[in-house]
């Protein structure tokens, strides 16, 4: 079992690629964006991003993140969920992962580490992921669009006028969104800018701010669709 300890700047960008074991992702501070060729993924303190063995990934840092990586053999990865997720991290589930952490000589023999890894994934399996997945849309026309609002998610463009930019009209960029995301654009759109808008709210920058970084005028809105997401207010999110 592999296992690592990470900092990185912020803009750190990996590329494109598959691990023959499994990962599993935890940050002590920032946020982690992970991409699949379905799915963003966003990594925050507090959660645990698992990802199955060979699936491709890239990922990227809007700040500076610091946090570990194990990545377990396949043979043990037989209780972990099939798919990918991110599910939140309580008290229990960080003792674990901080035991697997540990240095060589404190680690302890090889079945103990092989049963705590047994555990963490069926404690994994038996979670619900939480709601820090946003699925993209596979035609290449609108998973343009999609790139572009995600990078900025303040953009001020309307659907018109991302569909002329990205060629494609409103009325097919509407379908693909609806038939490849099961949201409609306007829907997708909210849902991106809230899911951008967690680098803010973790950074500590003041609500009103993070409204506004995100695209959203009106900080009340913000703080609706941030709840009705997350089931939290953005303060709430952040322990405060």
């Amino acid at each position: 079992m592999k296992k690592e300890r990470f900092e990185y700047g912020s803009g750190h960008s990996t590329p494109w690629h598959a691990h023959a074991s499994g990962q599993l992702y935890w940050l002590s501070h920032g946020v982690m964006v992970i991409e699949t060729e379905l799915a963003q993924w966003t990594v925050t303190p507090g959660t645990v991003g698992w990802f199955p063995v060979g699936l491709s990934h890239s990922a990227w840092t809007p700040g500076r993140v610091q946090g570990h990586s194990i990545y377990p053999e396949p043979s043990s990865c037989c209780p972990f969920p099939s798919h990918p997720g991110i599910y939140g991290a309580d008290a229990f589930l960080m003792s674990v992962l901080t035991r697997l952490c540990r240095s060589a000589s404190d680690a302890g023999p090889e079945d103990y580490q092989g049963t705590l890894l047994k555990l963490l994934g069926y404690e994994l399996s038996l979670g619900d992921p939480l709601p820090l997945q946003l699925t993209l849309p596979t035609d290449r026309r609108a998973r343009n669009v999609a790139n572009e609002l995600l990078k900025n998610p303040d953009c001020a463009l309307n659907q018109s006028q991302l569909a002329q930019r990205w060629g494609v009209s409103v009325r097919n960029l509407s379908r693909l969104f609806q038939q490849q995301t099961g949201l409609s654009f306007s829907q997708w759109r909210q849902q991106a800018k809230v899911v951008a808008s967690l680098q803010w709210v973790l950074a500590g920058l003041p609500v009103s701010e993070v409204a506004l970084l995100s695209g959203y005028s009106n900080v009340s809105a913000y703080i609706d669709v941030f709840r009705q997401r997350f089931g939290k207010t953005p303060g709430q999110f952040r322990g405060k």
